[in-house]
């Protein structure tokens, strides 16, 4: 009899003991859903319900807008290589434009037309969407989302380059809208004027020329003839331009593995001037960096070389010619057949 009691009060322990466990178990389990069911509930409601846009209340807000330069651009329009805020220009008829470079981005907010409160969130709902119109290549590469400044944004992205002095105007059209609910904004409509970074040419003075960029013979030059440097040694001499004319300038140096194969000459220096306006009104003497005075100067036409008739500047370490515009140039230390 003793012992069935002992084995009683032994099996009432173990039933009291799982009991205690499993209140336990109970009260981890209603305090992990109280603390993580939210979150993931609200996961799964953004998954499925995202952000919807109702009629007319988010506007894309240009007047928020922040462009970013190359850092070539900034340092020659001297300002900050981060974010700021785009430059403006007056048209003839006094309109007012945004001014953009080759290069840029320019990041637009949108916020509660109400409120102005920008939306700050990160990330893109995945009902909402972007319709261009108007996008010409080339002046715009692409209009997409991007987050700057912590917020999201619609950025576009400018053309790498423009190979010309005349802007090309920019008449885009951005509408924002949900693809769920078939609601949108109201078309923004961004006006600018794409353009190289220009800079007036100053006689009596040795003027650097940064490529790409355009060179403009303002009121101040009344046709003297005036020294342009590309630097690394690259002059050009007495060059006479029509005054009132801008032309764009750009060199590129790049090595020419094609035409280095072609003629298994690889010890050669290429200068490239890009454009068809670098031409002037009087021949102008183009002096390039030479290794020694025996060396050969070539114009590449058509993939052809032509030899040109040229003098060695041994003070300066120059081989120069004359010429009434710029081509592409070939410098080597030997013949080229």
């Amino acid at each position: 009899m003793k012992q069935h009691n002992n084995n009683h009060k032994k099996w009432r322990k173990v039933m009291l003991s799982w009991a205690m466990t499993a209140v336990m178990l109970f009260s981890m389990s209603a305090v992990s859903y109280a603390q993580f069911t939210p979150s993931v509930m609200g996961l799964i409601v953004n998954r499925t319900a995202p952000v919807s846009i109702e009629n007319h209340v988010y506007e894309l807000n240009l007047s928020k807008a922040q462009v970013k330069h190359t850092a070539q651009t900034s340092r020659m329009l001297s300002v900050s290589p981060n974010l700021t805020a785009p430059e403006k220009m007056l048209t003839p008829d006094g309109k007012e434009k945004l001014a953009v470079y080759p290069g840029d981005t320019l990041y637009i907010p949108f916020s509660n037309k109400a409120s102005g409160v920008s939306y700050t969130s990160k990330s893109c709902p995945s009902n909402w969407e972007i319709s261009v119109s108007g996008m010409d290549e080339k002046s715009i590469s692409n209009v997409r989302w991007a987050n700057e400044n912590g917020y999201l944004t619609v950025a576009v992205d400018f053309a790498k380059e423009l190979m010309q002095s005349k802007a090309v105007d920019v008449n885009l059209s951005i509408t924002l809208y949900d693809k769920t609910t078939k609601a949108k904004n109201e078309p923004m409509v961004l006006e600018a004027s794409f353009q190289n970074v220009t800079r007036e040419i100053m006689p009596g003075t040795i003027n650097e020329v940064v490529s790409p960029m355009n060179l403009k013979a303002g009121e101040i030059y009344k046709g003297q003839p005036v020294t342009l440097s590309f630097g690394h040694n690259i002059f050009l001499k007495d060059a006479v331009l029509a005054p009132g004319k801008t032309m764009y300038l750009n060199l590129d140096q790049s090595f020419d593995h094609k035409l280095a194969n072609q003629y298994r000459s690889f010890d050669i220096q290429c200068y490239h001037f890009i454009g068809n306006e670098d031409s002037f009104m009087e021949p102008a003497e183009l002096c390039l960096p030479a290794q020694k005075n025996e060396s050969y100067v070539y114009e590449v036409m058509d993939g052809e070389l032509r030899r040109i008739m040229s003098r060695y500047d041994e003070e300066n370490g120059q081989i120069c010619f004359t010429t009434d515009s710029l081509g592409y140039y070939v410098v080597s230390p030997i013949l080229m057949k």
